[in-house]
């Protein structure tokens, strides 16, 4: 059972990790698609914070020996949806991830609840990325203006 768990932890770690390069990719797309240059920011900072939540677990991943495919096949793989997406609207696009983006903390909590104590500090580090992307898209959707606090906060961890 435990060779189980820890090749379910190392599929995930590794799966989210990629999912955190697709997500850089995608928010840079969204970057050029938008019309506005304040939402071009935003979408900026949310491709820095993707990018930094996926350096904080690459550790990890050496760690077990895990190797993840290219940042290029990656970005590709996250551009799809950027169409989908522009077509929402800015304001509709804020409203999807108020609405969206909660749903993936039951995901990173799940991934620090299989991890060993060992790797937890990373998977935090992970893990509030999302919740700095979810308080963004609050602020943004009430119209506040300093709506990147939490992504600059986030960042400026390093």
């Amino acid at each position: 059972m435990f060779k189980y768990k820890t090749d379910e932890y190392q599929a995930t770690l590794l799966r989210y990790f990629e999912e955190e390069i697709m997500g850089e990719g995608y928010f840079y797309g969204l970057a050029e698609k938008f019309p506005e240059q304040h939402q071009r920011q935003k979408m900026i900072y949310l491709a820095r914070v993707e990018r930094y939540a996926a350096e904080s677990v690459k550790p990890l991943l050496k760690k077990y020996n895990l190797e993840a495919r290219s940042d290029c096949d990656l970005h590709e793989i996250g551009k799809k949806d950027i169409e989908k997406s522009v077509s929402m609207g800015w304001n509709g696009f804020v409203g999807y991830m108020v609405e969206r983006f909660p749903e993936y903390m039951p995901e990173f909590k799940g991934l620090e609840a299989m991890a060993p104590n060992e790797d937890l500090v990373e998977l935090q580090i992970l893990t509030e990325h999302e919740v700095a992307a979810i308080e963004f898209a609050k602020l943004e959707k009430v119209g506040d203006p300093n709506s990147i606090r939490p992504l600059l906060a986030y960042l400026e961890r390093a």
